[in-house]
């Protein structure tokens, strides 16, 4: 941001200073004294007691267990959660979704579960002709697809169920559930898994690789995938190329939303 004309008037060098701290607290590899703070801000050390102990009241930093030394606290994780939480996830994929277009030569998507749905929400078709029938807002039954069964990860047993109850049961192909056991089975492998390798699962003569997104505290809330017809792959590669790679850019995105697993 550039400065303003009138920067002295606007600038409050208070909360500068206090901002200040935990920057350099976060950068710290382990705990800091007082007087190390004191000595890093460049001031008195009564000055640094001041600012310490308003972002500990604040709780924006902690006493370390060290005695007289401190490091960052809860509320800032808090701030930097409720960040990401901010960041619109197409926007975040759509970079990423595009060089794993580019690197497999096969059409990405990402997807969302909304209702019993399955919704696209950003796709990047391949440049080649083998490009998938899919695009940005199409939506497909969540409980027929390798897509909604990695969505579903996401429900816990009793809310699985609850799912699967209401659904209407239409056999797309032979490997469609067709009733909540064999789709909690799907969901289960999906899950154990932590990917899907679909061969014809939703249309014949289609074929797709769909990996989960987890946010920061690990919970599935979206889904990447290739997709495309089964001339556009080379399937010896199946596992050694095209899932690898779309476990990278999945995983690149979870980072970007405070992911921290492996």
């Amino acid at each position: 941001m550039a400065k303003a004309t009138n920067h002295d008037v606007y600038f409050v060098p208070g909360l500068h200073r206090g901002l200040k701290v935990l920057e350099i607290l976060g950068a710290a590899e382990t705990p800091m004294s007082l007087s190390e703070i004191a000595r890093a801000m460049g001031l008195s050390r009564s000055s640094a007691f001041r600012l310490v102990y308003t972002l500990r009241q604040m709780e924006f930093i902690r006493e370390a267990e060290q005695a007289n030394a401190f490091t960052l606290g809860a509320r800032v994780l808090n701030l930097g959660f409720a960040y990401l939480n901010q960041q619109p996830i197409a926007e975040i994929a759509r970079p990423i979704l595009a060089s794993l277009r580019d690197e497999t030569g096969v059409s990405t998507h990402l997807s969302v579960l909304e209702g019993d749905d399955v919704l696209y929400l950003v796709s990047h078709q391949a440049r080649s002709g083998y490009v998938s029938n899919m695009r940005t807002g199409t939506r497909t039954q969540a409980y027929a697809s390798a897509i909604g069964w990695c969505l579903l990860g996401a429900k816990d047993d009793n809310t699985l169920a609850v799912f699967a109850q209401r659904q209407s049961w239409h056999p797309f192909t032979e490997h469609t559930p067709t009733d909540p056991d064999s789709l909690t089975a799907r969901v289960k492998q999906a899950r154990d898994d932590g990917f899907v390798i679909s061969r014809g699962f939703r249309e014949p003569g289609g074929s797709s690789v769909a990996v989960p997104v987890r946010n920061n505290s690990g919970a599935i809330i979206a889904c990447v995938n290739l997709s495309g017809p089964d001339s556009g792959f080379d399937f010896d590669r199946m596992e050694s190329f095209y899932l690898p790679k779309t476990q990278e850019a999945a995983l690149h995105i979870s980072r970007a939303l405070g992911y921290q697993g492996s």
